[in-house]
């Protein structure tokens, strides 16, 4: 008797190998994405959307300040521990500035959990005294800063180092 030859059809084998492969690739990509989420950008201290539907008023805001205002830190380095930074504030001809509205925020670069918002603790001859703040991991820092003055209004970023 002869032996009747059966081929065998891995096709549907194959599909289902690839459509097991697709969800677990999915699977994959949603733990990283809930592992690693989007941080936003806080340059300006307000919602995305906000700075997106008026970004060309903010910006003219900006030049405008820029052309009448002067800032300095004090510091581009921390301690670990209890920290203040002074922001001076100067019109372009040297005369401080006492009466802004300023906040300024402490954010690290890649991540917003440790964001401090504060405002002065102290105004004096155009400088603006913020603190005492505790900073408690070492590294980059970012000093965030809007500064209201009149119709004026300025955003500033300046970094400062942490170390131990």
């Amino acid at each position: 008797m002869a032996k009747v030859k059966t081929e065998r059809n891995y096709y549907p084998h194959a599909v289902i190998g690839m459509i097991l492969g697709m969800v677990v690739a999915c699977g994959w990509v949603i733990k990283i994405a809930t592992d690693n989420p989007v941080e936003m950008d806080t340059f300006y201290m307000e919602k995305y959307q906000k700075v997106d539907h008026s970004i060309n008023k903010i910006l003219d805001l900006q030049a405008k300040f820029d052309a009448k205002f002067d800032l300095a830190y004090s510091t581009e380095k921390f301690e670990i521990g209890d920290n203040s930074i002074t922001i001076r504030l100067t019109d372009k001809s040297g005369q401080p500035v006492n009466d802004a509205n300023m906040m300024m925020m402490l954010s690290r670069p890649d991540s917003n959990k440790e964001n401090k918002e504060m405002k002065p603790s102290h105004v004096e001859n155009g400088n603006y005294t913020f603190g005492p703040f505790e900073i408690n991991k070492p590294g980059r820092w970012q000093i965030l800063s809007k500064i209201e003055v009149g119709e004026f209004k300025g955003y500033h970023k300046n970094e400062a180092y942490a170390a131990q």
